[in-house]
């Protein structure tokens, strides 16, 4: 459902560079929405379009009546407001500089506290968390999350095992108490509550910018050009784009996507754009307010060079009313479109057809030029302990051969997240072998093309197919009783499971030859062990008669995956975990 000749229904422009990432818009009188950015290194300017003229530290800007400049000292790192003070109102301004953390009320000309950070401060968010009963402001830093009050006093602070890039509040787990979501630098999105992680979301890509779209949605996106939508824990959809997301807003039932070049773009719930427009030069950031002050908030979008345009919802621009806006006809429309693309499939695949049949000459042998129709892509996975990675074989069961293969792999490949193979033509085989090297623990789709006729074929015919890696794919199987070698570093815990149904686990989460059976319905417990491909260290793995667990590594980060992915498959929210871990330092 394209727009044509969207206009925005409002456009200004502040004449001033606009720091992308750090833009907020606030009411600091309590009625009047401000537009407040870093303009430079330690520069904030205000945009007050409805009269009040800011007063006090902020300086009137010369190149533009409406803009108020205030001047810091340190360098502007993060930008937020929230109405933090008890009993009031009106928003306060919360600066965050490398070190530091500002509380400043605007509209009074005072500060609410002064903090020092010595985490360094890359995203600060505003809101109710947990059992605090207070609005708290939370900074997320290089390496922990910290909480405040109005006053500056901490109430909370933990540990992230990675760079704070994004948060978000909002009840994920349906308890009546808001959740803290965490996007990191090491590609996870972690879920705290209470001062407890209760869940980890593994991606393929720092988790820069997180929104919440309903009570049990929020979409992310990452450093790699990728978007979606997660709701409870599991994943709707995803798309990638060559460019890099600056915000994510849900507005009139659509997802607002706003990227770095300036474009931005409305998709519906199965990520399909509906509309698009692009700015004039690249996006600083795009935010939802109610601006115009008619009751309906509009999307915000500013560029870098300090251009603003406002959006209403979708179904406002495009002149749809409620009358019109049924479940029924949209799934009618998707309906329509998905057999339509079906159809458009079908007819190439027949012109190819019609094509090798015409091409056959009376004195040449059909089968020679035309592809069979009992043609099918076989395709497996193996370690390769030789070259320390997996290979994945691709061929066909009967002469055709393989001519092109495109695999597409998120967090895979080294150069992307897309590799061509396409052998010289002396070389076609009906078998090819294409390496892969996860170089994180997390499960992996791998997406495959590939053409596929004979070698004289002028047209070839294209086969896709899906295969997953599991989560611990890098890991090869070794007999227990050829390993000699000691290994004193550990983790220990101990559970009430029966062991077929570790079995299963393994099955699940390891890439085996054949499945681990236990030997008798009696059997008790079970060792096995295995060695990485990425670096040749051992992994052993014991589970006791009396539940007792013990995972025997060097990698700590692995223990902790390990018992992570054991205690989600058997559904554990409390474990007790003792870790014993030797280090030679050098």
């Amino acid at each position: 459902m394209q727009a044509p000749n969207l206009q925005p229904v409002f456009k200004l422009e502040l004449n001033h560079k606009v720091t992308p990432g750090v833009v907020t818009i606030a009411k600091y009188d309590g009625t009047h929405a401000c537009l407040t950015a870093s303009a430079g290194y330690d520069k904030i300017i205000i945009h007050h379009p409805h009269g009040g003229m800011i007063s006090g530290r902020a300086q009137r800007s010369l190149a533009h009546g409406e803009v108020s400049e205030l001047n810091l000292s340190q360098a502007v790192i993060a930008l937020a407001t929230g109405q933090i003070k008890p009993d009031c109102n009106r928003d306060m301004l919360l600066i965050g500089s490398p070190t530091q953390i500002l509380a400043y009320d605007v509209h009074d000309n005072s500060d609410l506290f002064f903090k020092e950070a010595p985490d360094c401060v890359n995203v600060i968010i505003v809101g109710y968390f947990g059992k605090y009963k207070d609005i708290l402001v939370i900074v997320g830093g290089n390496s922990s999350v910290l909480a405040l009050n109005w006053e500056g006093t901490e109430l909370f602070w933990n540990v992230v095992s990675g760079k704070v890039c994004s948060m978000i509040i909002f009840d994920f787990d349906k308890d009546g108490e808001n959740e803290l979501l965490i996007g990191c630098e090491d590609s996870y999105i972690r879920v705290l509550k209470n001062n407890q992680f209760i869940m980890e979301i593994a991606e393929t890509g720092p988790v820069i910018c997180l929104s919440q779209i309903s009570d049990v949605r929020f979409a992310y996106g990452l450093g790699n050009g990728t978007i979606g939508i997660y709701e409870e824990g599991i994943r709707l959809w995803r798309v990638k784009s060559k460019q890099n997301v600056v915000s994510l807003q849900w507005s009139g039932e659509n997802l607002a996507c706003c990227w770095a070049n300036g474009r931005v773009d409305w998709r519906d719930g199965t990520g399909r754009v509906q509309r698009r427009v692009q700015m004039r030069s690249n996006a600083a950031a795009m935010l939802l307010a109610d601006y115009r002050t008619v009751g309906v908030p509009d999307l915000v979008c500013i560029s870098d060079r300090g251009e603003v345009l406002g959006y209403p919802p979708l179904q406002e621009n495009i002149g749809l009313n409620k009358s019109s806006k049924k479940m029924a006809s949209e799934e009618d429309r998707l309906a329509v479109t998905e057999l339509l693309n079906k159809k458009q499939a079908l007819l190439v695949e027949l012109q190819h057809y019609e094509a090798n049949v015409a091409s056959v000459n009376q004195d040449q042998e059909r089968s020679l030029i035309t592809m069979p129709t009992n043609t099918r892509l076989q395709v497996a996975v193996a370690p390769d302990s030789e070259e320390g990675s997996l290979q994945l074989a691709i061929s066909t069961n009967n002469e055709t051969i393989v001519r092109v293969v495109l695999i597409l792999a998120e967090g895979v490949f080294e150069s992307g997240e897309t590799l061509a193979r396409h052998p010289h033509v002396g070389q076609l085989k009906s078998l090819l072998f294409v390496p892969l090297q996860p170089p994180r623990d997390v499960p992996v789709d791998v997406h495959i093309k590939a053409l596929v006729g004979y070698p004289e074929s002028e047209q070839f015919h294209i086969f896709e197919l899906t295969k997953q890696l599991p989560r611990f794919s890098m890991y090869l199987m070794l007999n227990p009783s050829l390993v000699k070698t000691k290994i004193d570093s550990y983790v220990t815990f101990r559970i009430t499971e029966r062991v077929q149904r570790i079995c299963i686990w393994i099955n699940q989460n390891f890439l085996l030859d054949e499945e681990i059976e236990l030997e008798s319905e009696d059997t008790k417990e079970l060792h096995v062990s295995f060695i990485c491909l990425r670096d040749k260290s051992r992994l052993d793995m014991d589970f006791g008669v009396d539940g007792q667990v013990k995972f025997t590594t060097h990698d700590i980060s692995l223990a902790g995956e390990l018992v992570q992915s054991l205690a989600i498959y058997l559904n554990l929210s409390d474990l007790q975990v003792c870790y014993i871990f030797f280090y030679i330092l050098c």
